[in-house]
């Protein structure tokens, strides 16, 4: 009875992809291993715009000028540092209209979209939520992609890593105990993914002036730090 169970597991085995096989007279098994950690949320990151279409593209150009200022100044009255904020995108074009059939120009538009970070959102609560409330009581400002992140996951990858790897072993042990056989040694270690999972609470949002923000409460989650490894093991 014993043999037909193992003579089952080989089979099993065979066609789920933790193959174990004979070759020159030795026995290996190949397994995944999968480690998450989860992660708290120390930044965030936001699109922030504003575009404006005046009869002139001066005259475009120059109110988003100065908004875009009054929004810089915000950042730096908030200790944004100038290493965290960025223009990604800056344009100036014929503003058009469809109508009756034809494409009607009614001015010229200006836009630039700028890329703000703002870390230390864990010791700080309530550092983001404020600085949207003074953001948004700019009239006409959109701001989008509000993504949470974790700055450094270096640490958190090499623990995933290792979970990985657990895992694995931990499979190969079971499987090779069931065999009748034990784990020898490592032959083939292969990564397989290696990836962070943002999570999103706002994405491609515009908000505007006439939206309530006042202590508004952002939970940000966790973030999932994943690992997938492959291993080949000896069997002895």
């Amino acid at each position: 009875m014993i043999k037909k169970m193992l003579a089952g597991i080989f089979i099993i085995l065979a066609f789920s992809g933790c193959s174990v096989r004979v070759k020159d007279n030795q026995s290996t098994i190949t397994v995944s291993g999968i480690g998450t950690v989860l992660v708290k949320p120390d930044m965030v990151q936001m699109n922030i715009s504003y575009s404006h279409t005046a009869r002139t593209t001066r005259e475009a150009k120059s109110e988003v000028d100065r908004r875009i200022q009054q929004i810089l100044d915000i950042l730096k009255d908030s200790n944004i540092e100038d290493k965290d904020i960025r223009t990604v995108s800056l344009s100036y074009d014929v503003a058009t209209e469809f109508r009756e059939g034809r494409t009607i120009i009614t001015g010229q538009r200006a836009q630039q979209t700028i890329i703000v970070s703002v870390n230390d959102i864990i010791n700080n609560s309530d550092r983001f939520p404020a600085l949207l409330d003074r953001i948004t009581a700019i009239d006409r400002v959109v701001i989008r992609n509000i993504t949470f992140d974790t700055e450094n996951k270096t640490e958190f990858f090499i623990q995933s890593r290792e979970l990985a790897f657990e895992k694995a072993l931990e499979k190969a042990n079971q499987y090779a105990e069931l065999s009748g056989l034990k784990i020898a040694k490592v032959l083939t270690v292969s990564e397989e993914r290696n990836r962070d999972a943002f999570l999103l609470t706002q994405s491609n949002v515009a908000y505007e002036r006439a939206m309530p923000m006042t202590s508004l409460s952002i939970p940000t989650g966790e973030q999932e730090v994943t690992t997938e490894v492959r291993v080949t093991f000896l069997l002895k």
